[in-house]
């Protein structure tokens, strides 16, 4: 087998691909090169022979780190040479393969509700109310992102969330009625690879904490708790 063979490029993916988007690469490549679906072709053996080597490899965790590794040595020294070469911005544009474009949802994942309300009756009797964001994968890839919010009286979960093609996937959203602040505005926000879903989170019925303010008065004595206000006016 050639050792300068880009295993990557035999199996037509990317140098970060995942492990399933390799298994499912290399799939496809077989099915079309296997010596018993092309017997007329003469090379297929040779052809699905390559193809079990480079998945041998990059099929495996331990096998694909030592590749990549040695694989780096020798990007380096062929860097260098590419260097010295007076020509040497045709001679990378002519070896290095063009950026993949980034993926397109077609169509796009969708988030609900359109917006979440809670109203100040609800948390003055239960201090922390939840509510329920779906996030449905209208696309052919596998939808996996993280939960933030932007401000700290509403809590998402934690870890990555992972929604199949044509599945939905339901997380809870907590709102805490202690550390609401005004306005009483926030939003959840589901960030993945290409797409951010967004929620607005409004608290209803909020009212800023009023303080109290007494009339001036000429009585003589004035009770400790008015004084000041007095003196203001």
């Amino acid at each position: 087998m050639d050792r300068e063979l880009d295993y990557y490029q035999v199996l037509q993916v990317a140098p970060n691909a995942s492990d399933a988007e390799i298994k499912r690469s290399y799939r496809r490549l077989m099915r079309q090169v296997h010596p018993d679906a092309n017997t007329a072709d003469p090379d297929a053996n040779r052809k699905a022979a390559r193809l079990n080597h480079a998945f041998e490899t990059l099929g495996n965790a331990d096998r694909r780190r030592a590749y990549d590794g040695a694989r780096g040595r020798g990007d380096a020294r062929r860097y260098q040479a590419w260097a010295e070469n007076e020509d040497w911005e045709n001679v990378v544009a002519e070896h290095v393969p063009a950026a993949r474009p980034p993926h397109v949802h077609a169509p796009e994942p969708h988030i609900a509700p359109a917006e979440i309300e809670v109203d100040m009756s609800e948390l003055r009797g239960d201090a922390r109310v939840r509510r329920k964001v779906c996030v449905t994968n209208r696309c052919t890839c596998t939808l996996a992102g993280v939960v933030s919010t932007s401000e700290p009286w509403v809590r998402g979960p934690v870890g990555r969330i992972t929604v199949a093609p044509g599945e939905t996937a339901e997380f809870e959203v907590e709102v805490l009625g202690p550390k609401v602040r005004f306005p009483g505005l926030s939003r959840v926000i589901f960030v993945a690879r290409d797409w951010t879903g967004v929620v607005p989170v409004k608290i209803t019925g909020f009212e800023a904490k009023r303080r109290n303010v007494y009339a001036a008065t000429d009585t003589a004595y004035v009770a400790p708790r008015r004084r000041k206000a007095v003196r203001r006016a």
